[in-house]
C-alpha cells in the first residue's frame, strides 16, 4: 500500500485487489468509508475556508492519508456489515413471528366458528351412540332375563319334537 493520489487507487486496493479470503462486499463498504471521510473534509473546508477545495488539494488529502487508514476503514465496514446483518436478521425474525403468531390466532379464531356446526354433530352423535347402546343393553337384558339359553332352546325344541312325534 503507497499513497494514494485519488479514489481509484483506494478503490483498486479495496475492491479490485481484493484477496480470495476477503469478501468484496466489505471492501466496496471501507471505499464507501474513505469516500465519506473525504467528503466530511471537504464540507469542513468550504464552510471554514469559503468554498470547495480545489482538485489538487482533494489529491493532497488522498496523498496524506496515515497508512493505517485502510484497516480503519476496514474495521469500520465490518462492523457497520455485522450490525446491518443483525438487524436485518432480527427484522426477518421479527416479521416471521408476527406472521406466525397471526397466522395461529386467525387459524384459533376460524376453529372457533367451526366450534358450534362441529358441537351440533358430536352432540348427536353421542345421542345416537347412547340410543344405540340402550338397544343393545335392552336386548341383552331381554335375553338373559328370559332365559333364553341355548339349553333351554334344545330342551323346548326335542319337547316340541316328541310332541308331535307322539301326538
Amino acid at each position: 500500500m503507497g499513497k494514494f493520489s485519488g479514489s481509484e487507487g483506494i478503490y483498486k486496493e479495496l475492491v479490485e485487489d481484493v484477496p480470495e479470503d476477503e469478501e468484496w462486499l466489505l471492501g466496496l463498504v471501507a471505499f464507501a468509508v474513505v469516500e465519506e471521510q473525504k467528503i466530511e473534509w471537504i464540507r469542513h473546508q468550504a464552510e471554514h475556508n469559503g468554498g470547495v477545495p480545489p482538485d489538487e488539494e482533494i489529491r493532497q488529502w488522498y496523498q496524506k492519508l496515515p497508512a493505517g487508514v485502510l484497516l480503519r476503514a476496514k474495521d469500520t465496514a465490518e462492523a457497520r456489515l455485522r450490525n446491518y446483518g443483525e438487524n436485518a436478521i432480527l427484522t426477518y425474525m421479527d416479521d416471521y413471528e408476527m406472521e406466525f403468531r397471526d397466522g395461529v390466532l386467525l387459524n384459533e379464531i376460524r376453529g372457533v366458528k367451526k366450534f358450534w356446526p362441529q358441537f351440533g354433530v358430536n352432540v348427536a352423535g353421542g345421542f345416537f351412540s347412547t340410543f344405540l347402546f340402550a338397544f343393545i343393553l335392552a336386548i341383552v337384558a331381554f335375553i338373559v332375563l328370559h332365559d333364553v339359553s341355548p339349553v333351554e332352546v334344545g330342551k323346548a325344541l326335542r319337547d316340541k319334537a316328541e310332541v308331535i312325534k307322539n301326538g
